[in-house]
């Protein structure tokens, strides 16, 4: 073996932030970690423009996930220096109105949705009756998906708190509501899932009356996160593993690109995705289990970017950092129908309009059409975005920058996120997607698949869990020490 950890954690080159978050806790917990084949470029370059890569609205911060998290990790301090409050929290963009959501909810009602408001704050409080009874099961801190018999009988008795998941998000309103995108946006662009469930739905819902800000966005949380692993004596290992080493359902090591001799590993944490994952592992038969976890979750959906670069004033001046809109009420809230936005100044007189859509076909033409679909969304939302255009940019669909001579080789296209259907599956508690096991005892799986109905607050929780169970750490213990180490 060219070297030995207790632990080594294997990402995908994407933000990965529940192995990483697994990582840095074990890491603060004495164990030697390595980190391999994690990505933190917050942005890349255009000429003069600095663009986002994983844009992100964080939400959830007093969550019990960011609280465990930002306690044991002692990083309270640092973000809320780098974190920026939005004010309004979002927008709803339709086509007749626009909603901000914030301390004047209730007054913006008034004015855009009178005739609705009853109906809209009855939604809003049942939203927030569902996601308050979540909270107070996750703040136990349960093993979710559970693991053994005991944290499944735990499971079925907490999730019986919890409503009907197929139950509709917007009961109150009539189906054809425009308002009812106000409860459905959220969850469908803050989740990993394609078709979130109410648990889910509302959970989203209720985060997102408080939104924040940080700059580069998820991968700028995955850079601190990594910072805390070589902080606490972790190490990074910039290259990609080829195969993962076994021998009588355990692994021994992983072999790196370019590597003769395997790293060695009493417990291996990876963020890849199962079927990612299989064609590493060298026994000549797969795991079942890790087979089975393969087929749970299939990617239908992928986040797709499109960047504008403008003068300020071709925006106008009531728009948010973190927007919705919605093209047209009456149709699906599907492709470059339904959009987030993302507002970023920092250029003196212009700024970055990041627009986020969910791709149905990932294909190249199937990109170039949606492309097309978003010009013209926006071209009715901003009527004079168009003509004031400095640069348009996808680092996904392989077309050149519009507006801009940039020299050069053309730009690599850069794989989308993915959003997960899990078919007819089960969820526990509305909210889970993969489990941690995998057949092989000390191999984790910590990813974005493990609880994709809380979006960015599961992969907290997941990451928590994983180095629970990779640690063997009892949670009381680990509780009470953070608790005593925070004053």
């Amino acid at each position: 073996m060219a070297d030995f950890f207790d632990v080594v954690v294997l990402g995908d080159g994407r933000g990965d932030l529940a192995a990483l978050v697994t990582a840095a806790l074990l890491a603060r917990r004495g164990r030697r970690v390595l980190c391999a084949g994690f990505s933190v470029e917050e942005r890349y370059t255009l000429g003069p423009w600095v663009l986002p890569t994983s844009p992100v609205g964080f939400v959830g911060l007093e969550s019990p996930a960011w609280r465990r998290v930002l306690d044991e990790l002692s990083l309270g301090a640092t973000l809320r220096r780098r974190l920026e409050l939005h004010r309004p929290s979002w927008q709803l963009c339709l086509p007749d109105a626009r909603l901000d959501v914030g301390d004047e909810l209730l007054r913006e009602l008034s004015r855009e949705a009178a005739s609705e408001q009853p109906m809209i704050e009855a939604a809003m409080t049942r939203l927030g009756q569902i996601s308050g009874e979540l909270d107070s099961i996750l703040a136990q801190d349960p093993t979710i998906p559970a693991v053994g018999f005991w944290d499944r009988r735990e499971s079925r008795r907490e999730s019986a708190r919890l409503p009907d998941d197929h139950g509709d998000v917007a009961a109150e309103l009539d189906a054809a509501s425009p308002w009812r995108a106000l409860f459905s946006l959220p969850a469908m662009f803050g989740t990993d899932l394609v078709r979130p469930g109410l648990v889910a739905s509302a959970r989203a819902f209720e985060l997102h009356r408080t939104v924040h800000r940080l700059d580069g966005g998820r991968r700028a949380l995955a850079a601190i996160l990594m910072e805390r692993v070589q902080h606490h004596a972790g190490e990074l290992n910039p290259r990609r593993p080829t195969q993962i080493l076994t021998k009588r359902g355990r692994v021994t090591g992983v072999l790196f690109d370019g590597a003769r001799e395997p790293v060695g590993c009493d417990e291996l944490v990876v963020a890849l995705s199962p079927d990612r994952l299989l064609p590493l592992l060298d026994g000549e038969k797969p795991p079942k289990a890790l087979v089975a976890e393969s087929d749970r979750l299939h990617a239908k959906r992928h986040r797709y970017l499109l960047h504008l670069a403008v003068p300020v004033d071709a925006l106008p001046d009531p728009l948010g950092r973190l927007a919705y809109s919605v093209g047209d009420s009456g149709a699906p809230l599907e492709g470059a129908n339904a959009l987030r936005l993302h507002t970023t100044d920092g250029y003196g007189q212009h700024a970055v309009l990041t627009v986020e859509a969910l791709a149905e076909d990932g294909s190249l033409a199937g990109l170039s059409s949606l492309r097309k679909g978003i010009r013209a969304h926006l071209d009715r939302l901003f009527p004079f975005l168009s003509r004031n255009l400095l640069l348009v940019h996808s680092p996904h669909d392989g077309i050149p920058p519009e507006g801009a001579n940039i020299p050069g080789a053309p730009l690599p296209i850069q794989p989308m996120d993915e959003v997960w259907d899990d078919g007819d599956g089960e969820r526990a508690f509305g909210i889970t997607g993969i489990g941690y096991e995998t057949g092989l005892k000390n191999l984790t799986l910590a990813s974005r698949q493990i609880l994709p109905g809380l979006g960015l607050e599961g992969e907290l929780t997941a990451g928590w869990i994983a180095a629970r169970l990779v640690g063997g750490t009892d949670k009381k213990r680990v509780q009470k020490q953070s608790v005593l180490e925070s004053g």
